[in-house]
């Protein structure tokens, strides 16, 4: 059974400050700048017991911090430490504490967050070299101890538990029995489940303060009031779906790298230089047997942006990945003569494995297209940026113009599989492949028996399918009361139509082709 430790640094940025500087009792207010100025991001407990709050502007802190400070009588005054925030400086050094925390598992990472604060370590069958999940646990704290930090750990059969435990659990350490994650989590707040202060404060909103409340409500009303991220966050923390962790390893990077003796301005020149570097980083690539995913390419004695390239698909297609070089080449301003070239390798990727056959299978022509289509969609995201080129990706919402939602395709699936939900694999049976941006009004005539048209914009109708009933709540304000029908028309349209049982007005929201 895989059993998970996480361990929590609060105010990691504080802490390792206050490590570096050997000093505790100071207080420490930590600033960035944003569009409105300059603004606190993080500070001590000293500092906070002084009234100084994340997001404050710098000058407001200032004027509450103007000299020296003391916390009890008769003790003697401190002096307020300001400091820019380095978000770069905290993560390496936080990754740098993972790794030392590899002699307890040998997969340890980083929380998936911008500004990770915990650890997370794989401890299946490590226990026994400690005396125990307990000894484990203890032996680990006092090692960071040792090191001047603070730590609250807890171990759990699933990261979401072990999170919620050590952030908002009543001991500093704690373990949680195996199978046991909903007794755990229960009388934990929501905000446990690591979710948007947005969705934290809709749930507060309906009373619904601690995860037992939450798991008493039927689960297909959650998606549709509060999102698809809540289910998904609470069935992580149960273990009823899995979560992907990144690990730190401590491995040299993939490189290749080329000094000129002069500067280099020559255009052709830098482009041969980036077949060669290319050459042998696929070379190394290939002693690993693994693929490119991102690379970058850096100009060394220049203060021009680096080439990044992120691809659909792993690949190794010299031929390619010169032309997307290229491509980004021709954008790139050089201001003074570039020194050197540097290209590093940001992610691999395993290659696509295939088994031989003897004879020709039709299967080898599909992977040609995803292949071609793969390399299309590199060369647009080089040409448009990232955020241009959209994929559609389905959603459990019933109503027609949610059930569709555009991401970036670069940052999914390669080649998305469209299965749904079975709550709306019913419903695309008889949904038309177009949709219209937004439902026309249709001229109705004539009814039937039933109460329905048989005409629609002077053209009779000579086969009705329906109804199909949607209503939405009164959480997403003007609900939408509909009855959609197939109307198949004389001359051979087929229109998916809908009548507003509101108004009784008939609108045109989609065609079968």
């Amino acid at each position: 059974m895989r059993r998970v430790m996480c361990v929590w640094c609060p105010l990691w940025p504080v802490q390792r400050l206050h490590v570096e500087q050997g000093e505790r009792r100071s207080p420490l207010v930590l600033f960035a700048e944003s569009r409105r100025g300059l603004h606190v991001t993080v500070c001590s407990p000293e500092a906070a017991r002084q009234g100084i709050r994340s997001g404050m502007p710098l000058g407001e802190a200032r004027a509450l911090l103007p000299g020296t400070v003391t916390h009890r009588p008769r003790r003697p005054l401190f002096k307020p430490v300001f400091r820019r925030a380095n978000p770069l400086l905290d993560r390496a050094e936080l990754q740098r504490l993972a790794l030392h925390c590899q002699r307890y598992s040998p997969l340890v990472g980083l929380e998936d967050v911008p500004a990770p604060e915990s650890l997370w370590l794989d401890i299946s069958g490590n226990e026994a070299l400690f005396g125990g999940e307990n000894g484990l646990i203890e032996a680990l704290q006092a090692d960071l101890g040792q090191q001047g930090f603070q730590a609250r750990a807890a171990i759990a059969d699933t990261w979401g538990t072990a999170w919620a435990v050590s952030h908002f659990g009543p001991a500093a350490v704690s373990v949680v029995p195996p199978a046991e994650q909903s007794q755990a989590l229960a009388s934990l707040p929501v905000g446990a489940l690591r979710l948007a202060d947005s969705v934290i404060d809709s749930l507060h909103s309906l009373d619904l303060s601690t995860i037992g409340r939450l798991m008493q409500l039927p689960r297909t009303a959650l998606p549709s009031r509060f999102g698809t991220e809540l289910l998904r966050r609470l069935d992580q923390a149960l273990g009823t779906v899995p979560e992907l962790l990144p690990v730190e390893r401590s491995v040299e990077p993939l490189s290749a790298e080329l000094l000129f003796e002069e500067p280099v301005t020559d255009r052709q020149t830098l482009e041969h230089v980036l077949g060669v570097l290319l050459s042998q980083l696929l070379g190394q690539l290939n002693d690993r047997r693994v693929s490119l995913r991102e690379f970058q390419c850096r100009w060394l004695g220049t203060t021009t942006e680096p080439v990044s390239l992120r691809l659909l698909r792993p690949t190794t297609d010299r031929r390619h990945l010169l032309e997307l070089l290229r491509l980004h080449c021709e954008r790139c301003v050089f201001t003074r003569g570039v020194r050197g070239v540097r290209m590093e390798v940001v992610e691999m990727g395993l290659p696509p494995v295939r088994q031989g056959l003897l004879f020709e299978n039709p299967a080898d022509k599909a992977e040609q297209l995803q292949r071609a289509l793969a390399e299309l969609v590199d060369r647009l995201n080089s040409r448009l940026g990232c955020q241009a080129v959209l994929r559609p990706s389905l959603r459990p919402d019933p109503q027609p113009e949610f059930a569709c939602e555009y991401v970036p395709w670069p940052g999914g699936k390669v080649f998305p599989s469209f299965e749904t939900p079975s709550a709306c694999r019913s419903h695309l049976r008889c949904r038309p492949l177009r949709l219209l941006r937004s439902p026309q009004p249709l001229t109705v005539a004539g009814s039937t028996k039933a109460g329905l048209p048989t005409h629609v914009n002077q053209s009779s109708i000579v086969r009705i399918v329906g109804p199909e009933r949607i209503e939405t709540g009164w959480w997403r304000g003007a609900d939408a009361r509909r009855d959609y029908y197939r109307l198949d028309l004389a001359h051979g349209a087929g229109l998916w139509a809908f009548v507003d049982r509101n108004s009784g007005d008939w609108f045109l929201h989609g065609l079968f082709v």
